[in-house]
């Protein structure tokens, strides 16, 4: 796999309005587009993974997606069918926003071509073909089916890059997350300090975010650890700030937190 081989995460409450259902936050996306476009033009092979934010998570706490099949909740399924549809929908749209920026994509969408829940899905051999192309793979949190035959669950953008990092290994693993700089000493407090290296196993506060059924914070740090641990340098930073992003792979200093062993 390339030596410069990067994963970047971009969050759901970045690249939407994750209190409205189904509201993107396009300044965000076009923002990305730059990103992506400049990383291309320095030969960087990057693999994009996104959230659901206000595409996924409101529908999916409304209809318990996270607790699988439930028989006695009518219309679970319709719900589901809503969720990935929806999905596409958001997915779709920041493509459209790629093609504009003579990006070439190519989306693998886990619902469709693997399955198992959280760190347990297999991806398939399509996106190994898609990662060793000219393309830039975009692939984002889905609800997929179990090794369990008519159950489901979720499969978070956050256990998409631990399940990434253990296949190809790349260099650098970023989480673009929306409203704070890093990961916060007191994130209950709007103007509390960032933890600029965060050291493997140190212990810290996270908060519940409304409507988010995949981990929050605490699951990010948890996928973030293992990567570091797989061996890929690890960094949490602000998605708004895409110089910030791009120092940080070009081995500047940038605002963000750093893991470390």
């Amino acid at each position: 796999m390339a030596t410069d081989l990067i994963i970047i995460k971009f969050g759901g409450s970045l690249i939407t309005d994750k209190s409205k259902s189904c509201t993107p936050n396009i300044d965000a996306i076009q923002k990305i587009c730059k990103l992506v476009s400049k990383l291309n033009s320095l030969e960087k092979k990057v693999i994009i993974v996104h959230g659901a934010g206000s595409y996924g998570h409101i529908k999916a706490k409304k209809w318990r997606l996270s607790e699988g099949l439930i028989p006695n909740l009518k219309n679970q399924l319709s719900g589901l069918n809503e969720v990935r549809e929806d999905m596409k929908t958001l997915n779709d749209l920041i493509v459209s926003y790629m093609k504009e920026n003579s990006i070439d994509v190519s989306t693998y969408r886990p619902h469709e071509h693997g399955k198992g829940i959280g760190i347990n899905y297999k991806f398939s051999k399509l996106f190994d073909e898609m990662v060793t192309s000219k393309n830039t793979p975009i692939v984002y949190g889905d609800v997929v089916e179990s090794d369990c035959e008519g159950n489901f669950g979720i499969l978070s953008g956050d256990d998409i890059c631990e399940i990434l990092t253990r296949r190809y290994s790349p260099k650098h693993v970023i989480f673009a997350i929306d409203g704070a700089d890093g990961i916060l000493e007191d994130p209950k407090s709007n103007h509390g300090s960032i933890i600029k290296k965060y050291a493997l196993g140190t212990k810290i506060n996270t908060i519940d975010v409304e409507n988010d059924v995949t981990g929050g914070m605490k699951l990010k740090i948890l996928r973030a650890s293992n990567c570091l641990e797989l061996g890929s340098r690890v960094s949490i930073i602000n998605g708004n700030y895409i110089e910030m992003i791009l120092n940080s792979i070009l081995g500047l200093d940038y605002l963000g937190t750093e893991f470390i062993l």
